[in-house]
């Protein structure tokens, strides 16, 4: 008790340090001076892209375009301006009448002028719609001393250091983990009796059905601006931002449970909406005679590897999908075709469990999620001989994702279709509430692969949609730029970081650790569990790329709720709802938090997963100490591209 008091005093003794020393060197004084910039707007940038001064400083834009109207809103600091061709611009400004009404008013001037009172980084962003890529249309200015950022990575080396300091304290924290676990059947009226009604999942999947389709007719027949398309603003803006911030944490494969891509295909081959076609005579194992060949998906695909590919495939397009509805009308239609494709030929939810893109991150994602369907008592499973959940029952089908409760242990392949809650006869399925990061078990390279992906394309996306870099913007825009060789370019980086790069450090580190902490079971199994630190990492991280859409862009929303095709409509009065971000200057706090909390659930469970695998701590921390810097180098490049 005595030394764990010490730990937790050395680290408390750590933490003001690592608060106070980023202000400590900050205190140099800087004569403050005037600072002209001359900006020049084109799509989709701003030269220069970032403008540098100190606090103080006395800023002096004159501004122009090089082709069409641009904005210029800049976070934190109320100045707004409209810059045309010639130098010529209007800056915004607003006065209160007798009445006590707030008016806007525009100045046409050549030149804006002001102070930079506020440290820190700020981003300036076009107000005005120039073209597809409008919306990632930005730059920075950065004002020193830039207390936060310098913060945020002394409190991330601070959170490293505290964590092994602790780690070193042989605790039964893992122990006392898999105690908080909660049956929320029990405690939730009606939830259990829902979950098993057989209409359930169709009434939650057929809105999403005629949704979708109505979003195609929206990507093909409405205009081709994406911000005023509904297709771009609910599927890319809402519909990414709520997948990584609240399905995945909290619901695991929830999206899986309403996604209406694979639905038609499901139906066709069951040849029901929501009849169970049950057969006494099993065919291979299933009660169930499916539509189509019904095959079985071979073994040697059963992995992650045709995902990773298709993953990365669809993103080497990613800023053409989110900004064109005819791409993403594209992507739903070829979807759309492989789920009915795979549905005449091969039995249960193939496509979504080894090809569909998005549902290999959503697989390896929901293992940190903090809810689960398992069975309440795995002895129960082992004396009920006739497997319902996996075989079929007249009361459900069987598995569509094929897997067994009673020894399912990940939420990697559960579709939280229910039909195991429906065809148990023992009600021996529970759903249950349990901390963050309970299922800890990475089993293939593919895995370990698709984790890392995930990881690298959230840094190229933060570099090309939320940087201000316009050249590597013009690479991935090969649809408007036509420039060929630029945007190989761009695909050659983000692939060789994806599949060589990260995976290969990231390896060669973990196996370091290894030795160094003088393992002498399985590398291999010790490189893939020291790989789920990167889980926790990249969900926070995602959440933190995610939150300037929402955040910023949420005007959008409501403009295409009442003009969902752009063809000038105002449905429900929100048409005109003028650009306005909701406080956009404390995003970058946010984000920096969100990713020292992904840094800290990654290094914890990773951790007690190892438990079991190296029971000495201090071989422990070894184990974990190179890719632990790893995971620490991760989060301070999104730090800097966030906050820096």
């Amino acid at each position: 008790m005595k030394l764990k008091f010490t730990r937790l005093v050395i680290i408390a003794i750590l933490f003001f340090a690592a608060l106070g020393l980023p202000k400590l060197f900050a205190e140099k004084f800087i004569e403050p001076q005037t600072r002209v910039v001359e900006l020049t707007a084109k799509k989709y940038g701003y030269t220069p892209g970032r403008i540098f001064a100190n606090k103080g400083d006395t800023i002096i834009i004159k501004p122009t375009s090089k082709d069409v109207t641009h904005g210029f809103y800049l976070d934190g600091y109320p100045v707004e301006f409209i810059i045309k061709q010639e130098g010529i611009a209007f800056q915004k400004y607003e006065w209160e009448d007798d009445d006590g009404i707030i008016h806007a008013d525009w100045d046409k001037i050549r030149e804006i002028e002001f102070i930079a009172d506020k440290a820190g980084k700020f981003i300036f962003r076009c107000t005005r719609v120039c073209g597809n890529l409008h919306p990632f249309m930005t730059g920075e200015l950065i004002v020193a001393p830039n207390t936060l950022y310098h913060t945020m990575v002394s409190l991330s080396i601070w959170l490293v250091a505290s964590l092994f300091i602790w780690f070193g304290a042989n605790h039964n924290s893992r122990k006392n983990q898999k105690k908080r676990v909660v049956n929320l059947f029990d405690i939730i009226p009606g939830l259990k009796w829902l979950f098993k009604r057989r209409s359930f999942q169709f009434f939650l999947v057929f809105p999403g059905f005629v949704i979708f389709y109505l979003f195609i007719i929206a990507s093909l027949k409405g205009t081709p601006v994406g911000n005023h398309n509904i297709a771009i603003i609910i599927v890319w803006i809402l519909w990414w931002f709520l997948l990584k911030s609240v399905f995945v944490p909290l619901g695991a494969r929830l999206w899986c449970q309403i996604c209406p891509l694979p639905a038609p295909g499901e139906w066709i081959s069951r040849k029901a909406f929501t009849a169970v076609g049950f057969i006494k005579k099993p065919i291979r194992g299933k009660h169930h005679n499916f539509t189509g060949l019904g095959l079985d998906w071979p073994r040697p695909l059963r992995n992650m590897w045709l995902q990773n590919i298709l993953f990365l495939a669809m993103i080497s397009f990613g800023i053409i999908l989110i900004t064109r509805p005819v791409a993403t009308a594209v992507l739903f239609l070829l979807i759309l075709t492989a789920t009915l494709i795979m549905a005449f030929i091969f039995r249960n939810r193939v496509f979504c469990l080894y090809l569909c893109p998005v549902g290999g991150f959503l697989g390896n994602y929901s293992m940190a999620s903090m809810t689960a369907l398992r069975v309440i008592d795995k002895k129960v499973c082992e004396k009920h001989k006739n497997k319902c959940c996996l075989k079929g029952s007249p009361d459900g089908w069987g598995c569509p994702w094929n897997q067994y409760p009673g020894t399912m242990d990940r939420n990697n392949f559960c579709g939280l279709c229910t039909e195991c809650v429906k065809t148990c006869p023992e009600n021996n399925i529970g759903f249950f509430l349990r901390p963050f990061g309970s299922d800890r078990n990475i089993k293939d390279y593919s895995e370990m692969y698709n984790i890392i992906i995930m990881l690298v394309v959230a840094i190229a996306f933060s570099i090309t949609m939320l940087g201000p870099w316009e050249f590597i913007k013009q690479a991935a825009n090969i649809t408007e730029s036509k420039q060929v060789l630029p945007f190989l370019i761009y695909l050659f980086v983000l692939y060789t970081m994806s599949l060589a790069v990260f995976p290969g450090i990231f390896i060669f580190l973990s196996r370091l650790s290894a030795r160094f902490a003088g393992f002498k079971g399985s590398v291999k199994n010790l490189v893939l569990q020291l790989s789920y630190m990167l889980i926790p990492v990249g969900i926070f991280a995602w959440i933190a790329f995610s939150l300037p859409s929402i955040m910023v862009n949420y005007s959008y929303v409501l403009n295409v709720l009442s003009d969902p095709l752009g063809y000038g409509w105002n449905i429900f009065g929100t048409a005109h709802v003028q650009f306005n971000p909701f406080h956009p200057e404390v995003i970058p706090l946010i984000q920096g938090l969100l990713l020292l909390t992904g840094l800290y659930f990654g290094l914890n469970r990773t951790t007690l997963a190892l438990h079991g695998m190296i029971p000495d701590p201090k071989k422990r921390s070894k184990a974990i100490l190179f890719p632990a810097l790893f995971a620490l180098g991760v989060v301070n490049i999104f730090l800097k591209l966030y906050l820096g």
